[in-house]
């Protein structure tokens, strides 16, 4: 999987964000949560924008998130698209996000912390690759570390809630990068006027 996209600017839209390569990450082979009634769901439906990127997410009856955006390559869009999977936490909130390859859905599924700001903005923190690292080689986590010569690749191995009670720890304050969000503003909300739109 090839991908020229940089993590942090190309949140801009968040379907984009997460395809990426030659860039390190931190990822597991689960979502954080089955939940089938997602928290948040009414806020994150709609078509978000952040730098010069929107994306569009709606909710199936599953619980399951699916998003839509798009890249500008080779003189012509190319769609994108992903799933999107919200977990509830005792004290933080996450999304869990794959993507399509080749037409089929990869088995990593990358992580991010959230929150909703009081004016309704989508504030999104990714992984702290060195103190997932660390956790790792300590044995506080399971998985395992990849490094190329610019790069490091985690593969986070614990079950979905042993992970989801790990990032919850009050003391656990430095696993997400907070100095730098990623902020997302919401420019229109789904579209409930077509026939069968409303049926998640």
């Amino acid at each position: 999987m090839k991908y020229s996209i940089n993590i942090m600017a190309a949140m801009a839209a968040l379907a984009v964000t997460m395809l990426f390569a030659g860039c390190s990450a931190v990822t597991t082979p689960y979502p954080l949560s089955t939940q089938s009634k997602p928290v948040d769901k009414e806020r994150f439906e709609g078509t978000w924008q952040g730098g010069e990127g929107t994306v569009s997410v709606r909710f199936a009856s599953n619980g399951v998130a699916r998003l839509a955006g798009a890249e500008w390559k080779d003189e012509q869009f190319r769609l994108i698209q992903g799933e999107m999977i919200v977990a509830e936490g005792k004290k933080d909130n996450f999304i869990s996000v794959r993507f399509e390859e080749n037409g089929a859905w990869t088995n990593r599924y990358f992580f991010l912390q959230y929150k909703f700001t009081d004016n309704g903005d989508l504030i999104l923190w990714g992984p702290n690759i060195d103190e997932f690292e660390a956790a790792i080689r300590s044995g506080m986590l399971q998985g395992v570390v990849t490094k190329k010569k610019n790069t490091t690749s985690i593969s986070v191995t614990n079950a979905p809630g042993e992970l989801l009670d790990f990032m919850n720890d009050p003391e656990r304050r430095t696993l997400f990068n907070y100095r730098e969000p990623m902020v997302l503003r919401k420019i229109a909300a789904p579209d409930t006027s077509a026939p069968g739109a409303g049926e998640h």
